[in-house]
């Protein structure tokens, strides 16, 4: 559906830089070879246009009548501007992980023509850049997606120390290429979003944002939520927690000031976070280490470093050699190597379709955790899973699985009844007595918002995703216009590398950003119908693959039954081509005025006015000379023929 409006609302003025947009008037040439002088070109001033103005600096004609003066604006009288002139966008982005900084990149660099036109700021709610890296710092933290995909495309990182980097490591280089870059121009820390509402006079968002104790609004065209879903901490809901006397931590709030060793350490939860930890606590001298699990987890390297090294090594995560590195600073090599690991990252994505290759995978593996758990019965029912490999995220847990080999690490999957002053309790009778708790109970990955977020007709997101959050391809979501998601419901998060999809939706962004800029849009949403048909027909591809299996899993909202809401139902190759480009069929597009033409201007562009440029860029080579004629087409035509007929021969002997 196209919505037309008949007036411009100007709206609180919003800053940005000027940019060259103003023709007043047009000479025709007076030959195939004359320029024509043309306002605001060939060294005359350009007017600027007043940012968030209804016709982009040109102000609406006055008429008077009995006396009394009218404004009157006709959308189809010939607007005196260049066609696809941008108008200003002002952009607000949530969050300062890697999906902020991305779009920091891209504004800035990737696409620089926008600095004419676009006034971003990026509102990070703590002191430093790096999301999820910045607030899960504990014991043992990395990543485990292999470290040279796990980077910002436009600058890899080729000194990496180990196969998997660790959380600092990351954070580190995170810091230093957004400082490389700059991409702290636009940033403002300590600054939380508090608020968000979409004022539909105004056609813009209303950001409400706090930074020490003061809270004021900010507008913009465009809001970007670059928050992640593995920020806020989820806390276990067990009883007497209150009463507890010792130490209590959570893995995404980690106590570095308190000593953890000669402690008798609980730890909830086998996650990631508490696959990773449960080894740290049990190698600290003095520790006894207990973890309490609802139930099994795959610990499994699917394709061992050494695959993707091209040398064989026994250590888990080995370190790069000094002379890997060096050949890493070559970046055509760099570039080959990554394309190596993400070509074998995509081929194997196959174990998870439900079937053959999964079942396979799923011998593999427990053989693996069988192996590392000496094949001690008691461990091996209570840790490996019966259901498929990769229902629940696959973490490789380098020295968890043997951590209970240990004298002082145990576990139990007993459910926990409650906590007392100085102990854990479970179902089966038994008492933990513990001087520490660890929470690695994970993250909130319900997508809702934590504060206010206000779309038309007074939808409050949160509300409305209570039950099951929705979304087109994960990036927009109805009712909630010009509002972009990095990582919003169902997108790429359990297909290789995360940052390369965050790559990609950023590319999308912009598209509909310059959109928007140049084609006088004042704002789209994806259809109610084409978002349903998405959510329904990705059901049915979700029903092939494992994340629909007999686990309990955060893909599902924490539950066993029930829709897949956080992964995308395909491969990655899928999702790359759905938002390669945009599928207008699928967006209600509401312009600033009745004449959706507006933007086509004085039937000019400004590119056919600069001397530079090449006014015949669309003549073709003849495609003879490129390899392409009839003839490449006869000899093909010719060589499947024979081959029919030499099939034809071989069946009838």
């Amino acid at each position: 559906m196209t919505v037309f409006l008949d007036s411009l609302s100007s709206g609180p003025k919003l800053g940005a830089k000027p940019v060259k947009t103003m023709v007043d008037s047009i000479t025709a040439p007076a030959s195939e070879a004359e320029i024509p002088t043309v306002d605001g070109i060939n060294g005359i001033t350009d007017s600027k246009p007043i940012p968030n103005g209804t016709t982009n600096g040109v102000k609406d004609p006055k008429v008077t009548t009995n006396g009394a003066n009218h404004t009157t604006f006709d959308p189809f009288k010939l607007k005196q501007q260049y066609a696809f002139t941008n108008e200003k966008v002002r952009v607000i982005t949530i969050g300062a992980g890697f999906s902020g900084l991305l779009m920091a990149h891209k504004f800035q660099h990737r696409f620089p023509e926008m600095e004419e036109f676009v006034s971003h700021t990026i509102y990070e709610a703590h002191s430093e850049v790096g999301g999820t890296w910045l607030v899960n710092n504990y014991p043992g933290v990395q990543c485990d997606v292999p470290a040279h995909i796990y980077a910002f495309p436009f600058d890899p990182n080729p000194n990496w120390s180990r196969f998997y980097a660790s959380g600092a490591e990351i954070l580190e280089y995170f810091k230093t290429t957004v400082k490389k870059w700059n991409l702290d121009r636009d940033l403002q820390l300590n600054t939380k979003v508090v608020a968000a509402e979409w004022k539909e006079d105004l056609a813009q968002w209303k950001v409400t944002v706090e930074k020490d104790g003061v809270r004021r609004d900010d507008f913009c065209h465009v809001l970007i939520s670059g928050q992640g879903v593995l920020v806020h901490e989820s806390w276990p809901k067990i009883d007497g927690f209150e009463k507890f006397k010792g130490h209590i931590t959570h893995s995404a709030r980690w106590d570095h000031s308190y000593d953890y060793s000669n402690k008798r350490i609980a730890v909830i939860g086998n996650g990631s976070s508490g696959i990773q930890i449960v080894p740290q606590m049990a190698k600290l001298p003095g520790t006894t280490v207990q973890n309490f699990i609802r139930g099994p987890a795959w610990v499994y390297y699917r394709a061992p470093p050494s695959k993707h090294l091209g040398r064989e090594v026994d250590d888990p995560n080995p370190q790069y050699l000094d002379s890997e590195k060096e050949q890493f600073r070559d970046p055509a090599y760099h570039q080959k190597y990554r394309k190596g690991i993400v070509s074998r990252t995509n081929k194997s994505f196959y174990i998870f379709l439900k079937g053959e290759n999964n079942e396979a995978g799923m011998k593999a593996a427990s053989a693996q955790m069988a192996e590392k758990l000496n094949h001690d019965k008691r461990l091996c029912d209570m840790l490996i899973p019966k259901w498929e490999l990769g229902c629940r995220r696959i973490t490789p847990g380098p020295g968890y699985l043997e951590s209970f080999l240990r004298d002082n690490c145990d576990l139990t999957d007993s459910p926990i009844t409650g906590i007392s002053e100085n102990a854990v309790h479970t179902a089966d009778g038994k008492t933990f007595e513990c001087d520490v708790i660890v929470c690695a109970t994970g993250f909130d990955v319900s997508h809702r918002p934590r504060y206010p977020m206000i779309g038309q007709n007074g939808i409050n997101l949160r509300e409305k995703w209570a039950d099951e959050p929705e979304s087109y391809v994960s990036v927009m979501t109805p009712d909630f216009p010009n509002y972009f998601m990095m990582m919003g419901p169902n997108c790429l998060g359990g297909h290789g590398s995360l940052v390369e999809s965050l790559n990609w939706t950023g590319d999308y962004f912009v598209k509909w950003i310059k959109k928007i800029a140049s084609e006088e849009i004042k704002y789209v949403t994806p259809k109610r119908s084409v978002v349903d048909a998405f959510m329904k027909y990705g059901d049915e591809v979700h029903k092939t693959l494992v994340w629909t299996g007999g686990c309990t899993s955060w893909y599902k909202r924490g539950r066993k039954d029930g829709r897949v809401t956080a992964l995308f139902g395909g491969s990655a190759q899928v999702f790359n081509r759905l938002l390669s480009d945009i599928r207008g069929e699928d967006f209600d597009i509401t312009y600033k005025t009745a004449n959706p033409f507006r933007f086509m201007g004085n039937g000019f562009t400004e590119f056919e006015f600069d001397e530079k440029s090449d006014l015949s860029w669309y003549v073709e080579i003849a495609e003879e000379a490129q390899g392409k004629g009839p003839e490449r087409q006869q000899a093909k035509a010719k060589a499947l023929n024979g081959h029919i007929n030499g099939l034809a021969a071989t069946n009838g002997a």
